[in-house]
């Protein structure tokens, strides 16, 4: 780093350079860029950061067009989730002359972290029963940015109400154009308890002491490539294999496929991804379209599901007045085959895919239809406060930006095979309410929800991530 420093001094030397800040750069007319040095970068490789500029070296840039080019590259860097802070500055010279110097703060990248984890689909449902059996602990060790290319190598072992096993290691870049990269990982769980059901639209368990009641293996292979700096086209192959005990069987014959107490099957899915979000972890500009094409089973083992699901979603982000923002997001699903097992029935409830105000209910189904939406007020803009006694910039430094948030969500799962048995299926359903969201580093969303659903159903809910 010092090295870097002394190089950019010599050059403001030579060249009599003045420095100015981005919004300086507004009284420029033309900027023609003859160096970018990085610094901060302990690990992290040159080439990791320069993939992700909108410009480079031997550009000529109209002043405003490189303040644009700065801002949107440092808000890819941030979602790299390298970096804490990245700064960038220019240095304005003789003529058209302008050096450009990147300034990052590096994130802390072993994380060998002690686990105490829910075992249930989230907070609120495991609130309801408030049972500590149902947790799990153990480690997760998750080694990012291993060789300085952004690459990621994590390994657990989780025990309690799930025994579960996995090593999975991942790199963005793996050729010399560095627009393919590889995953690959396999996993090995089991469980004394397992959900075989849904009555109400809430999730019926069986719990076997002296036996497994389900045990899954799975192992994946994934190769993304990354078509200029927002799109991705991804191709992923992936084994699983599920057993279940006999008693889940008898208490659901489609549980698997055909009163069987395995499924096992080889799957392929293919991918597109737009995403030019400001800030992923919690976006308020941008948009983000998605299709994907999932085929379960391809014909090798016996008796293995044969299905085709299509799914495509849109989300846009923007702001319409000072400190105020709108987002909204669409999301469909179709699937070929209506007589789908009961573990391939999966629609509303489970990761990502919620109506805000059901937090306590799962809609299964073959096809489904969601729609967000969301007004957001910037109550704290973002504010970096420091830490005394503390000398690594890894740590000291924590910004917190805080958004009160109203939102609507709508949307309807078709369940043909269970809808007479959980009401909210093949009917539109509604979600409505505030939050409380909170934004820090490292990623940190954590949100306190006030909703309503459409059965007049009250609850305050905490979460964590960004809703969509």
């Amino acid at each position: 780093m010092g090295i870097r420093l002394l190089l950019l001094l010599f050059i403001l030397t030579l060249s009599d350079l003045s420095a100015q800040t981005v919004s300086d750069s507004l009284n420029l007319q033309a900027s023609h860029i003859r160096q970018i040095i990085i610094t901060g970068n302990k690990r992290t490789k040159e080439a990791i950061v320069r993939r992700e500029l909108t410009f480079t070296e031997g550009d000529t840039l109209p002043s405003y067009v490189l303040e644009e080019a700065s801002a949107r590259s440092r808000q890819n860097l941030i979602n790299t989730g390298l970096f804490n802070f990245a700064e960038i500055t220019f240095f304005r010279g003789q003529g058209l002359e302008t050096v450009v110097h990147i300034d990052l703060t590096e994130r802390w990248y072993l994380w060998p972290s002690p686990i105490f984890e829910i075992s249930d689909r989230n907070f609120n449902e495991w609130l309801v029963r408030k049972d500590f059996s149902r947790t799990n602990y153990g480690l997760v060790v998750r080694q990012e940015n291993l060789s300085g290319n952004d690459d990621i190598l994590q390994a657990q072992g989780i025990f309690g109400y799930t025994n579960r096993f996995g090593l999975a290691y991942s790199r963005p870049f793996i050729n010399k154009r560095m627009d393919l990269g590889l995953t690959v990982g396999f996993a090995y769980s089991k469980q004394a308890e397992t959900s075989y059901n849904t009555t109400g639209n809430k999730l019926d368990f069986i719990r076997l002491d002296d036996t497994p009641a389900r045990t899954e293996r799975t192992a994946f292979v994934r190769l993304v490539r990354r078509k200029g700096l927002y799109q991705y086209f991804t191709t992923t192959a992936d084994y699983r294999r599920t057993d279940v005990n006999d008693t889940v069987i008898r208490l659901n014959p489609t549980y698997l496929w055909r009163d069987e107490t395995r499924q096992q099957y080889f799957g392929l899915t293919w991918s597109y991804r737009f995403d030019n979000r400001d800030y992923q972890p919690y976006a308020l500009e941008g948009r983000v379209f998605e299709i994907e094409v999932n085929k379960t089973g391809i014909g090798l083992f016996k008796n293995e599901p044969n299905l085709l699901m299509i799914s495509a979603g849109l989300r846009v982000y923007g702001q319409f007045a000072k400190r105020w923002y709108a987002a909204a997001a669409i999301k469909g699903r179709l699937t070929q085959q209506e007589s789908s097992p009961f573990t391939n029935r999966k629609a509303l409830g489970y990761g990502g895919d919620y109506i805000r105000g059901y937090d306590l209910y799962v809609i299964n189904g073959q096809n489904l239809v969601l729609l967000r939406s969301a007004v957001r007020y910037n109550l704290l803009r973002r504010r970096v406060y420091q830490l005394p006694y503390l000398n690594s910039n890894k740590f000291k430094k924590i910004p917190i930006t805080i958004h009160i948030t109203g939102f609507l969500d709508a949307g309807k799962v078709d369940d043909p095979l269970a809808g007479a048995r959980n009401p909210l299926s093949n009917s539109w359903q509604y979600g409505t309410g505030i939050s409380l969201d909170l934004i820090s580093y490292y990623d940190v969303v954590m949100r306190v929800e006030a909703a309503v659903n459409r059965q007049g159903e009250r609850g305050l809910f905490l979460r964590f991530g960004a809703p969509f």
